[in-house]
């Protein structure tokens, strides 16, 4: 099963209330920014005496649509998700567009039917116009009325995808051909590439020596949703594989024959030359999906030098530095030598959790409305306590990123998005000893000129200005 539907209209909160998790907290921003497969048993019964349901939580925001095309692309049935509230939105209707090119069954599970603000009827109606038609509304299209927050009709949306399930008579062959498919992949630091898929047919086993758009790798480890190690995943199993060659697109086939495949092409050619009047970029994400939303998503007017998946790297400052480009990293970290190498070289290196504020910035910059190479982030800090010096007062310091430093310009920020002030670090303390700069993970005292009124929580953001 594939959940898809317009951001925030609970596609993550309803799986949430299904596996009684709490994942949608977790995110930034509220939104689901990489797919996730999970598994449910009917009513919370034994495996062994009911199927096992698949659901793949896609993302909702405009830029992950060739995300969601995967997710669709691997799924049997769908479900999509419209909150009663909004009504049908943009990806709803490009989720429905999805749904049908994929010639796939769908169930329509209108949510958040417990707000005073729910309008069941202006859903039906704007469903009708983009031609799905709800049973008992002059259709076949089958929905239920939920409530993710309050975990009403979760029973009956369970019941009614396993009824249409067996009435699809899907058939899998465990001792079949092996059959596939990617659904995510990234770079881990510490394991190497690793990749989300879903067997749709065959057996995937630990040691198997398996074939990802005709690049061989043998599989090291599986590990199924909840990160538990497995020794073989049946069809219908998410599983996350250790132990490949190289990090594989997504939505590309696995199979452990070789066989001919057609390797999907950038949605954006990475150019290799900077090309003037352009802002020229690039780009590092944690995950392969992110990376190709980003990329299928920037402003014409913007060069992607080099793109790739992983932390922010020195040779990604160097590139970055050769070319005239800026660094965008998107839920990565940049790495101790990067970080060094970037101050030195003058190389502004940005940073998102948040795929709509990275797009919407560097539209800004593309239109010339943002002076995007005037500021560089040197370190962040979180203010734990106050402490009285000489009629002023100090704020005791953990430093969270970067470094903080004696002359730094400093921004205090209160929450996500309120700025108190700017400042300058007038000195730093650790003990009764000044020093010049405090590191990472190390805690200190700051004396701001001029003082800024600050309260434990608040963040103090270090930044040089060009």
């Amino acid at each position: 099963m594939v959940v898809m539907g317009h951001v925030d209209h609970g596609k993550t909160s309803l799986l949430d209330a299904i596996r009684s998790a709490d994942v949608a907290s977790g995110e930034h921003g509220g939104i689901t920014q990489s797919i996730g497969a999970y598994q449910v048993t009917v009513n919370g019964e034994p495996e062994s005496t009911v199927n096992l349901i698949t659901f793949i939580d896609t993302p909702g925001h405009l830029a992950f649509t060739k995300m969601r095309s995967h997710g669709a692309k691997v799924a049997d049935i769908a479900v999509l998700v419209v909150a009663a509230n909004d009504s049908v939105m943009p990806q709803t209707v490009e989720s429905i567009k999805i749904i049908q090119d994929a010639k796939i069954p769908f169930v329509v599970a209108i949510n958040k039917m417990d707000l005073p603000e729910a309008n069941f009827d202006k859903v039906v109606q704007d469903l009708l116009k983009h031609g799905v038609l709800l049973e008992n509304y002059g259709g076949d299209v089958p929905f239920i009325k939920v409530s993710a927050k309050k975990k009403e009709g979760i029973k009956e949306l369970l019941e009614l995808l396993d009824l249409m399930w067996e009435m699809q008579e899907i058939k899998s062959d465990p001792a079949a051909t092996l059959e596939a498919i990617v659904i995510e992949s990234k770079l881990d630091k510490n394991r190497g590439p690793i990749a989300s898929v879903v067997v749709r047919n065959g057996t995937l086993r630990a040691g198997q020596k398996i074939y990802i758009d005709a690049v061989e790798s043998k599989i090291r480890g599986l590990f199924n949703y909840l990160q538990k190690p497995i020794t073989e995943a049946l069809p219908g199993t998410p599983v996350e594989i250790i132990g490949l060659a190289k990090v594989p697109p997504t939505g590309a086939a696995v199979s452990n024959t070789l066989i001919a495949q057609e390797i999907p092409e950038n949605k954006r050619a990475l150019a290799t030359n900077p090309v003037e009047n352009q802002l020229n970029v690039v780009i590092k994400a944690d995950t392969l999906g992110s990376l190709e939303a980003i990329l299928a998503s920037l402003p014409t007017n913007v060069t992607v030098l080099e793109a790739g998946v992983g932390d922010v790297n020195a040779n990604d400052i160097l590139t970055a530095k050769n070319t005239k480009s800026i660094v965008l990293g998107f839920n990565n970290s940049i790495n101790p030598a990067a970080r060094n190498l970037m101050e030195t070289e003058k190389v502004l290196v940005r940073t998102y959790k948040i795929i709509y504020e990275l797009l919407d910035e560097i539209s800004d910059a593309a239109a010339g409305m943002l002076e995007i190479n005037q500021v560089e982030t040197l370190g962040k800090g979180q203010i734990l306590a106050e402490f009285p010096f000489n009629g002023l007062k100090i704020a005791g310091t953990k430093v969270l990123e970067g470094r903080l430093a004696r002359g730094d310009l400093i921004k205090l920020m209160r929450g996500k998005d309120t700025t108190v002030g700017e400042s300058k670090v007038k000195s730093v303390r650790l003990g009764r000893e000044e020093i010049t700069k405090v590191e990472a993970g190390k805690e200190c005292g700051v004396l701001l000129d001029p003082q800024l009124d600050f309260l434990p929580g608040d963040i103090l953001e270090a930044f040089k200005k060009y």
